[in-house]
């Protein structure tokens, strides 16, 4: 199945996003931009993330660094969470 990907201009023009806030997301591996014909994109699935991120940086004021610290948190917590999952479905 062949993946939707949306030009980084466009989504900088549509969602007021500045380009380098999303290279700079993607240089900290929070985000994977795809380089096709000298041009950058972003798979669908990423939107929300990128979303995500851009409201927490612009409406928040959280820099890309402490993007990375929440994101690395909140991961641990759903990776506990299925943990804990895991454990009492053994138990019944």
């Amino acid at each position: 199945m062949e993946k939707t990907l949306f030009k980084v201009i466009d989504i900088c023009r549509s969602n007021n996003i500045e380009q380098d806030f999303i290279q700079e997301l993607h240089n900290n591996g929070l985000i994977e931009i795809i380089y096709q014909e000298e041009q950058e994109y972003i798979e669908e699935e990423q939107i929300i993330v990128l979303e995500r991120f851009s409201t927490w940086h612009y409406e928040l004021e959280i820099n890309v660094q402490g993007i990375e610290v929440v994101q690395n948190l909140i991961d641990r917590i759903e990776s506990l969470q299925q943990e804990i999952r895991e454990i009492k479905s053994g138990r019944k």
